[in-house]
């Protein structure tokens, strides 16, 4: 299949140019012979098609329009017709968007009449080392790296470094690779210099661009305004990659949308840039058209390198963003101080026979996000512990810092007699789980959740222990079966929960972590969660507002003052 498309892309420029002749053609003879003698190599058909008398009609042909030439008045014509949106623009009441247009306009023109003018001395200072077109090729890369930063809404200190990398890492590579095994196949008749490389360069950086703020965008959105949606895939087992799985695949994609619309449409209903400027410039059409499949072959390249980059970037580097984001936030509220809090053991039942192990152990640990710190804590096993204090004193982030979801400092966290630092964070909150209150935003059903949690590395290593269906222990709670393919958004905030507790219920985790998981429920639900907690004999520390639940479920009560 190969070789009949490399057969076919050289015979049929050959016909093209040999019996279709128009009036008027752009170019010369010498760039026509030119573009058929480099595919001798491929098919001496073509070039016996190209030869004697169709040559000479191409060779009239092309003589009879010379490309027209621009000046000052022909510019202004045809910055009027800007001028015209902009006016169209105003009477409409987007007067921010006219100025913006006006002024892009004029900044263009600027910038393209001064590289016009730049372009002939710098092919000629960086022809004569390929290390001052490495070092040219860097400096765009800095210049598209800071208008990057520039179209960013979320700001963070390694912004520039993180579109650097990502830019020139993309259009790097795919340039490397087009001077070693593309264009440097043909070097006898290409001559590698600056005039081929910056061109080239200077397309792949402006679609680069253009793919390191789209994939920005969306990955701090997602990291930053719906990172709750990352968080329950961590709190289900998930490692950070695992869970920033999906963010990144959107980023990308979004990233490449404009590559991907781009090389749909060309020569059906546009012709793009370059191939138009070659053949008004009086290249060869065929010519034209390989040199801009080539380009867009390493436009989507480029795009799509730089994309992933920046999405590893900015993925490893999520929770210092997060926090640096919280830190500038909290200063616009200089007097805001934290609240002083302690732990204190209201009541301690005597648990049952065979309870008595230690299941969870706490020694001196601060939590970062209060002033909260443990000394000593210990649960035992089977045991439910009730947490309770006043609104925002930091119950639920006491439950985040023992499943490590939150950072804390110092201190010691110990499960089954092994400490935290000695188990991996995804293997520990598979054992350590966490289940908020909150309704789950994920896109999806709750059986794709499920499903999803099952593929999770800590949860295929643990596959012996026998995972019980969620669907089944939903079922004594009144969750029919036809709501685990709804999506989670059409769900009550009920049955969210009921789903939500259940899946984490079936994964059988050592210690389940409940706040206020049971809220949207009604007395009957909830009384009928709390017999199969119960009957699970899985050690329990759960948020309640509610004195009479905590009474009514749990063996020991821990108060916040």
């Amino acid at each position: 299949m190969g070789k009949l498309l490399l057969r076919l892309m050289t015979i049929i420029p050959g016909f093209v140019a040999a019996f279709t002749v128009p009036k008027a053609r752009v170019g010369t003879i010498s760039n026509a012979n030119l573009f058929y003698q480099r595919q001798q190599h491929h098919n001496h058909a073509s070039l016996q098609l190209f030869n004697g008398k169709h040559a000479a009609a191409i060779a009239q042909s092309t003589s009879a329009i010379v490309t027209p030439s621009l000046g000052p008045t022909q510019l202004a014509s045809s910055f009027s017709t800007v001028v015209l949106v902009a006016t169209i623009l105003k009477l409409l009441g987007l007067k921010s968007q006219a100025r913006r247009i006006i002024a892009a306009a004029s900044r263009m023109s600027a910038q393209l009449l001064v590289i016009g003018a730049f372009l002939a001395p710098l092919f000629a200072y960086t022809s004569s080392s390929p290390w001052k077109l490495a070092a040219w090729v860097t400096f765009i890369a800095a210049v598209a790296s800071k208008e990057a930063v520039s179209r960013s809404q979320y700001t963070y200190r390694k912004q520039f470094l993180d579109s650097f990398i990502s830019i020139l890492g993309g259009v790097g590579l795919t340039l490397l690779h087009l001077v070693s095994f593309v264009l440097g196949r043909n070097s006898s008749s290409v001559q590698m210099n600056a005039q081929t490389i910056i061109p080239i360069a200077g397309m792949l950086f402006g679609n680069a661009l253009t793919a390191a703020s789209l994939a920005k965008k969306v990955l701090l959105q997602n990291f930053l305004e719906d990172f709750d949606r990352v968080e329950l895939r961590l709190s289900r087992g998930a490692s950070f990659w695992e869970a920033s799985l999906p963010v990144i695949r959107d980023a990308v994609e979004a990233a490449l949308m404009p590559t991907v619309n781009a090389m749909a449409a060309t020569g059906i209903i546009f012709l793009p840039g370059m191939m138009t400027g070659q053949i008004l410039g009086g290249q060869n059409p065929n010519a034209a058209a390989l040199y801009q499949i080539m380009i867009y072959f390493a436009i989507g390249a480029s795009s799509c390198l730089t994309a992933i980059l920046m999405s590893l970037l900015v993925s490893t580097g999520v929770y210092d963003i997060k926090q640096e984001m919280k830190s500038g936030n909290e200063t616009v509220a200089p007097n805001k101080t934290l609240q002083e809090t302690s732990l204190r053991v209201v009541s301690n039942l005597t648990p049952a026979d065979g309870e008595t192990d230690t299941a969870f152990e706490v020694k001196n640990l601060t939590l970062q996000s209060t002033s909260l710190t443990i000394k000593s804590l210990i649960i035992g096993k089977c045991s439910r512990v009730g947490v309770v204090g006043r609104s925002g004193i930091g119950k639920s982030r006491l439950l985040r810092a023992l499943s490590k979801l939150d950072v804390s400092k110092d201190g010691s966290i110990y499960l089954d007699g092994k400490s935290s630092s000695s188990i991996s964070s995804s293997s520990w909150r598979s054992r350590v789980m966490w289940i908020s209150q909150d309704r789950p935003t994920l896109p999806g059903s709750p059986r794709d959740f499920y499903n999803s949690i099952l593929s999770y590395a800590t949860h295929q290593n643990r596959r012996s222990n026998n995972h019980k269906d969620p669907i089944e222990i939903a079922k004594r709670w009144n969750l029919s079966k036809e709501a685990w393919d709804q999506s989670w958004g059409s769900l009550s905030g009920g049955e969210a929960q009921r789903a939500n507790l259940a899946i984490a219920l079936s994964l059988k985790p050592d210690l389940l972590l409940l706040d206020e998981s049971t809220s949207n429920c009604d007395k009957e639900t909830t009384l009928s969660i709390e017999k199969t907690l119960m009957e699970m004999n899985t050690t329990i520390v759960i948020v309640s507002h509610s004195e009479e639940q905590v009474n009514r479920f749990c063996t020991s009560k821990l108060e916040l003052q």
